[in-house]
């Protein structure tokens, strides 16, 4: 190799990309040329990281002991002009193998890096992980953690998923975050990360598929047991967020009908399971239970009643408002409505039978005198969780006339509720999608064809919405409630409530 000449020395001063790149900076200001040839952002300032935790056993095996918190401890801590390498010259764990197995394999790596248009962000990881799998991790703890949740205090994504994924790096779960992060990142424009999205998806499903068939062949010791279960139901949460936020089509209807049945006879073991398992179980119950409900209103699917209803009684009330802005007792009603359709389906009489019509009576009273009481628990998110309350439940009473009574947007009960839904949904905050619902119900079953000032105020709601996150359920809640609009537009004289529904070529719709 031959020697620089004076002139060929790199200096300090040059731009951080040139530096990162070990190559001579031209030193132009405010963007240097080879900045601006390649399309890299060209920036002066030191570059500061955190020293956090040095891992002192970082070229022994690492204790699969959990830390006590998943975000570095930053008690001791120093400002160093290095990258992760310098702490973690390993870079990723070796199983006995020579590689790690949560990690990608040379080709995959090859692969993964071709299509980089730029370097990972550096962030130091809590435990050793490859530049790529860090940054995923960090983005899916520090950033989308903070937006998928309506109260910031119960969060069971980092407080359960991110746990559960970090203790088992071998597992499907783990998997499942870096394939839902790198998604996330695909889906604001990074196109750099569609290869890794992709990757890790895979290497979820095997993983998980692999469990699966242990747990049903008896393959599972029985101290790893409820282990197994427990990444199973993680990951299939997880797997289901994936498919909603990247197409919402319809195979994450696949995920959550195994779920649903996984998850049912999971339910035989409350009594024997830890607090940290109980706290997972009624996590997934409740997810699953709310897409189940929620996505039957939408015109596509058909709940499994009976099983979802014994499933949603078996969780406690604060954890279900505490995730779904919806109080059980009224997600229950919701499904009973759904149970009520599925019945007159099967009956041939134009009038509503009497025991049908007795039930959709009760329905309505206690839409009405359901009390939705927030606990104080919720501290300064009280009166926010009391919007999307009540929201929800107008939202109710609009379905149950829309789906029962085939009541249209024109009858006066119709543009009575839809007024006070219209002049709630203002108050409700944008920062994760709860609102979703009663937006989409609102607009495909109380809005009337002349209401412009209308349309264009839950446009502009949706739009704000898919800003927070780009979720491909807004999207298509967007574009089924813009195919009902057309409908009506052309066919203004026709009364039509709920049906007008049914038979839409979008797929499933999650509207959880």
């Amino acid at each position: 190799m031959r020697n620089r000449t004076k002139g060929e020395l790199r200096t300090r001063t040059g731009c951080r990309r040139c530096r990162e790149r070990r190559v001579k900076c031209p030193e132009e200001h405010p963007i240097c040329s080879h900045c601006e040839r390649l399309g890299f952002t060209c920036r002066y300032e030191i570059k500061l990281n955190w020293q956090n935790v040095v891992l002192s056993e970082i070229h022994h095996d690492i204790s699969p002991r959990l830390p006590t918190d998943l975000l570095v401890s930053i008690q001791s801590w120093m400002f160093l002009h290095t990258f992760q390498a310098d702490f973690n010259p390993g870079n990723l764990q070796k199983a006995p193998n020579g590689r790690s197995d949560h990690s990608l394999t040379q080709a995959e790596e090859l692969k993964y890096e071709s299509d980089m248009l730029a370097p990972h962000p550096r962030y130091l990881s809590p435990f050793p992980l490859g530049e790529a799998e860090n940054y995923l991790w960090s983005y899916f703890n520090e950033y989308m953690t903070t937006q998928i949740v309506i109260d910031p205090g119960f969060n069971p994504y980092r407080d359960i998923v991110l746990k559960m994924a970090a203790y088992f790096q071998d597992g499907p779960l783990f998997q499942c975050v870096l394939a839902a992060s790198a998604n996330q990142l695909h889906s604001i424009g990074r196109n750099e990360y569609k290869s890794a999205m992709w990757l890790h998806r895979a290497k979820a499903l095997r993983l998980l598929r692999t469990q699966v068939a242990q747990l049903a062949c008896g393959k599972t010791h029985d101290r790893d047991l409820g282990t197994s279960k427990d990444q199973i139901i993680a990951s299939t949460i997880m797997l289901t967020f994936f498919e909603i936020s990247r197409d919402c089509s319809n195979s994450w209807t696949v995920h959550a009908d195994f779920a649903r049945t996984f998850i049912y006879s999971r339910l035989r073991d409350l009594g024997t399971l830890s607090a940290e398992q109980e706290a997972l179980l009624y996590f997934a119950v409740t997810y699953f239970v709310s897409h189940d409900i929620l996505a039957a209103t939408g015109g596509t699917l058909m709940e499994t009643a009976e099983m979802v209803t014994e499933m949603c009684k078996a969780v406690d009330k604060s954890t279900i408002l505490a995730l779904t802005g919806c109080p059980r007792d009224l997600l229950i009603l919701i499904s009973e409505i759904n149970q009520i359709s599925a019945l007159m389906g099967q009956s041939d009489c134009k009038q509503l039978p009497a025991t049908i019509q007795q039930r959709r009576d009760d329905v309505e009273r206690l839409l009405y005198q359901l009390h939705q009481e927030v606990p104080k628990e919720f501290g300064s998110f009280k009166s926010e969780f009391s919007v999307i309350a009540e929201v929800k439940r107008l939202a109710a009473i609009l379905y149950l006339y829309s789906r029962v009574d085939n009541a249209s947007p024109h009858e006066p009960h119709m543009i009575r509720v839809t007024s006070e839904i219209l002049s709630l949904l203002p108050k409700i905050s944008l920062r994760t999608h709860t609102g979703l619902w009663p937006l989409f119900i609102v607009a495909t079953l109380g809005i009337r064809p002349e209401c412009d000032e209308d349309r264009k105020l839950l446009l502009s709601r949706l739009a704000a919405l898919q800003q927070t996150r780009q979720l491909a359920s807004v999207k298509k809640a967007r574009l089924i409630i813009e195919d009902v609009w057309k409908s009506r537009d052309l066919h203004p004289d026709k009364t039509q409530g709920w049906s007008i529904l049914q038979g839409r070529r979008h797929g499933a719709i999650s509207l959880a």
